[in-house]
């Protein structure tokens, strides 16, 4: 319940704010797991060696299966449930997320991941923008 409260209240602060919009967007993306580098995905960087940690993309902590649990119609509470938490929403209604998977030396790669909807609100297609993480979703790590 708390889960469903935190996603209402998300989609209704962005909607207030013009990120997105309140009928949904048909998504131009139609499958999962694309590579998509020119999908506008927000930038992070650290111009100055003395920048502190509010300049570093963060992730929210997921394995391989759970983003696997997304599939084409599943409903933004499912979507939310197997990745977290999108961190921002464009104006055609697709959202963002950052996600976090463990590299097997025990780094993390942090990983955008962009979802589309379709008109009823499920979703249509999704979009990776570093062909690392569109291999380790589709399993094709060396």
């Amino acid at each position: 319940m708390k889960m469903l409260k935190q996603y209402f209240a998300m989609l209704i602060g962005a909607a207030v704010i013009g990120l997105y919009p309140l009928a949904p967007a048909i998504a131009d993306v139609t499958e999962l797991n694309v590579l998509g580098p020119d999908r506008s995905f927000p930038r992070v960087s650290r111009a100055y060696p003395d920048m502190d940690a509010t300049f570093v993309r963060e992730g929210t902590p997921r394995t391989v299966a759970q983003v696997r649990r997304v599939a084409i119609g599943s409903t933004k509470l499912q979507l939310v449930k197997a990745v977290g938490q999108p961190v921002s929403a464009y104006r055609d209604g697709s959202w963002n997320f950052n996600v976090s998977f463990r590299l097997p030396q025990g780094n993390r790669l942090i990983c955008q991941y962009r979802v589309y909807f379709d008109a009823d609100d499920k979703v249509a297609g999704t979009v990776w923008r570093r062909p690392q993480c569109q291999n380790i979703v589709l399993g094709k790590v060396n």
